[in-house]
Order: structure tokens, then sequence, then C-alpha cells
């Protein structure tokens, strides 16, 4: 039974969000009769977790939209509603890949080179809605601090299981904490224009010319000279359960696809659901998690949730690089719009029973209204919200299907503390979701969408609050969640 409140506290958030409630017609769901066919539906128990506890918080949101809200603080690592496991131990490299032989001629790098899960790729593919070359390859600085590249030779090499290295991070390029570098095939690849930082897209930071074969195995070494492509100097790799080279992955490998070009990529989970649409409960972690083993690690995501060989799931590819804005959770906070209203009420959450397109929103739509408030100590020039988890297609009876959709701005009366003392009328801006690839379906897991009112010229002052709406599509009622990361840009 749930307990009811009037509002929810004001209180820092460092993980963003998580609304998890109900999306009901009224108490009768409607079937999805547009969706895409599914042909096989996978939500896994998560077996590893992430190497480090975060200590950020976040909150969960429980009701209906004819109830009032149940609000619970937890820690990002706490239960709810199913068993999470504690994060598992760091693993030693070595041991899981014990069946390499490493060369006596690979030569190991100088002092102060990144070293094996620091710097490690978070999206990848081999193959897109262009074809064989449409490709990339995301690369991660995990670490925990900007990391600028030093090798014994002419940078970090990120190969593919034929020995070649496709690109090279060159020495002296710097990347920030929580930042990407960006290595893509010039011959194909198709989302250059994706949104990055402030007037830049997702071009490549580097390029190559030669494919990476279907389901052939990448990796990242802290060494450009193939020589010394060997697990010493291995920072990590990726490859699916048909490499059979165990340099170019780690575990059994990701399985493997049926070679269709549309519009995926293998993410790497940002939340410690391995993607799961069915899981409920807060997110154990923000970061890409990374326990050396690439099943787990990643999920696949396409923007029609075919069911290519490695599961389904609605979402979309997102490529980052140098310039693209960096998850911040814990320098923002996030409030409900009207603080003397419940969470599940208006103007915080409004239901319109209105059918929509049929590809995205059939039973209807689901806003979110929140105020965000810059705490970073200077001005944010880029904001954008990065789904994480959801309830999507393919979902079960019972579990809501919702579409992340581009919203515009809407004018909305508030009753702010002290509550009772007036109303007053807010501009509740919309958010864009952001393409390429075209989102025929609407958003989904890895979509990102963006607050464009907030750019160089106008920017978030420190200490401003601006007040943001989330539009869904409904095609199926039930119960729901939905988490973003806040990537930001000063």
């Amino acid at each position: 039974m749930l307990k009811s409140v009037r509002y929810l506290p004001q209180c820092a958030l460092a993980v963003v969000l998580i609304l998890i409630g109900q999306v009901a017609v009224f108490g009768q769901d409607q079937a999805n009769t547009s969706q895409p066919k599914s042909t096989k539906s996978t939500s896994t128990k998560s077996k590893k977790r992430k190497k480090k506890k975060t200590s950020s918080t976040s909150f969960i949101i429980l009701g209906s939209p004819n109830q009032a809200a149940s609000v619970v603080e937890v820690p990002a690592t706490a239960t709810f509603e199913s068993p999470v496991s504690q994060p598992a131990a760091p693993t030693i490299r070595a041991e899981k890949s014990s069946g390499i032989k490493i060369s006596p001629k690979g030569s190991l790098p100088p002092p102060g080179v990144a070293t094996a899960g620091q710097i490690i790729i978070s999206e990848f593919r081999v193959r897109g809605s262009g074809g064989a070359t449409d490709e990339f390859i995301e690369i991660y600085n995990a670490s925990g601090s900007d990391h600028t590249v030093s090798s014994a030779g002419s940078g970090y090499a990120v190969a593919a299981s034929d020995g070649v290295a496709r690109c090279v991070i060159p020495n002296g390029t710097v990347i920030p904490n929580r930042g990407h570098y960006l290595c893509a095939n010039s011959v194909g690849y198709s989302l250059a224009s994706y949104p990055a930082g402030n007037g830049t897209t997702a071009t490549a930071d580097a390029t190559y010319t030669t494919d990476i074969p279907d389901n052939a195995g990448v990796a990242i070494f802290n060494v450009s000279n193939p020589v010394d492509f060997i697990l010493a100097n291995r920072l990590d790799a990726v490859g699916s359960t048909s490499e059979a080279n165990t340099l170019y992955k780690e575990g059994t490998g990701y399985s493997a696809l049926s070679p269709f070009s549309i519009d995926y990529s293998f993410v790497r989970d940002l939340c410690g659901k391995q993607g799961s649409i069915t899981t409920f409960g807060p997110c154990t972690a923000n970061t890409p998690v990374d326990t050396d083993n690439n099943a787990t690690n990643f999920f696949f995501v396409d923007t029609n949730a075919f069911s290519a060989g490695a599961g389904q799931r609605l979402g979309a590819p997102g490529p980052e690089n140098l310039s693209s804005p960096i998850q911040r959770n814990a320098s923002v906070s996030i409030d409900l719009l009207d603080p003397c209203a419940a969470a599940a009420a208006p103007p915080n959450r409004v239901r319109d029973f209105t059918p929509g397109p049929s590809a995205t929103s059939q039973s209807g739509t689901l806003d979110i209204r929140r105020t965000l408030t810059n705490n970073t100590g200077g001005n944010v020039t880029r904001l954008r919200f990065r789904i994480i988890d959801l309830t999507t297609f393919p979902n079960p009876s019972g579990i809501a299907d919702l579409r992340p959709l581009t919203s515009p701005d809407v004018a909305e009366t508030v009753d702010r503390a002290p509550c009772g003392s007036g109303t007053s009328s807010v501009t509740v801006r919309g958010t864009t979701l952001e393409t390429p690839p075209t989102q025929p379906n609407g958003g989904g897991f890895n979509s990102s969408l963006s607050s464009n009112t907030v750019t160089l010229a106008t920017p978030l002052a420190n200490g401003a609050t601006i007040d943001v709406r989330f539009l869904l599509g409904i095609q199926q009622t039930g119960s729901f969640k939905i988490y973003f990361n806040t990537e930001l840009l000063p």
C-alpha cells in the first residue's frame, strides 16, 4: 500500500531522476497494435555490478495519474522492489584471460600511461543503416580525472582483431574526466551531424577507412605499435561470441548479430540493470559499468527494436566525441515544478488521453515537468538528458511502453513556497529528441533530449533554475520508469 504525501521536499539529485508509477487508462490497459513486431524479448537478471559504489542519491516516485505519490529517498546503490547484489569486487584481467599467452616481443609502456579499465570502449557498432562501413568506436575516460594520452609510441591504438589499428589517439590528447573520444570509418559513418557541444556535432576525432568485419572484436591499447598489441598493454576490449581471438573480447563476448544494415549500437550499461525493461528500482550506477564481461556490460539498441540476435530494445546510437557535453549529475538538482502539488498531480505530471500518431503515442501522452538548478559554480552553456533506463518496447503486459518525444514550450501556473501564498505563471521549456538517427518510433534507451534554450548566448547561470518538460508517448499502459543522466558543458 502506498503512503501519500502532499509535496516532494526540495532535495539535491546527483543521479537525476527515477520515475516509477502507473500509466493507466482508468485501470484498463490498451494493447499496442502499431509497434514493431517482437520476435524475442530480453529481460536479463543482473549478475555483475559496477566496481565502484556511487555516493549519489536518487528518489523514487510511485503512483498513478489518479493518486498522490509516495516518495522514498534512497542511496543509489540501495535495493528496491527487486534484489540487487552488492557491487562485484575488482577483477584482475590477467586471471580472467589466463589462456592468453603474452608475447615476449611486446614492449611495456612507460610509467604514467593509462592502465586497464581507465580508458574504455563505451559504445560502438561495426555496421549501420549506411552499410558495412557505417561504424564507430566511442572511447570513455573512466580514470576519475582528466587524462593526457602518453605512450611509448604515437598514442593509444584502437585495433580490430585482425591486428590492424583503425585509429590512434595521439599523444598529448586530453580526454576530460567522463569525456569521450570518437573513432569512425570515414567511408560510411552516417551520424556526424548528431549534436555534440556548442555549435559542434559528433564528427570523428580520428578516422579510418578499413572496414571492421561484422562481429569482429575491437580493443584499445596503451601503445601504437602492432607488435605490442598484447594483454599487458590492453586497456579494454569488446567482441562477439564468434570472435576467436580472446585478446579482442572480455568474457565470452556479446551475442553475435545477423548482419542487418540498421541504426543500432551496442551501449555500455549506465544504470546497472543490463538494459532490462522489466527490472524496477533505482539504478546502481550512473557511469559505464565495467566488470570485464561484454555479455553483461553491453546491450543492443536500435531505432526499430529489431531482433538481430543480441536482444530487442528500442533505442538509438548516440556517439560522443571530445566536444560533447559530459555527465554532471552531481552538479545539478532536480525538483518538482510545483512543490506545493503532489508529484503525480498536475502540473508536475500531466496525462493526456488524446490518441496521437500510431507509431509513438496511440494511447496518449505523459508529460513530466521538473525544475533544474545549476550548482556547477559557473555558467552552463549546453544541457541535455540521456535516457539510461526506461520501460519501452518490447514490453510484457502490465509494463508501459513509453516513447520519448520532442516537446514545445508551455505556459503553466504554479504555487511555490510558501504554499498557498499565491500562484505565478512560468514557461516550461520543451526538450528536443536529438537526431540523427531518425527515430520514427520515438526515443528509447540511449536517446538524448536537449534543452535548446541553454546556449553560449543564453547560458544558465550558477544558482539559476530552468523549468523543463519530458513528453512521453504511450503505446501501452502499465507500470513505468524512466531514468536520465544530465550532460552539461560550462
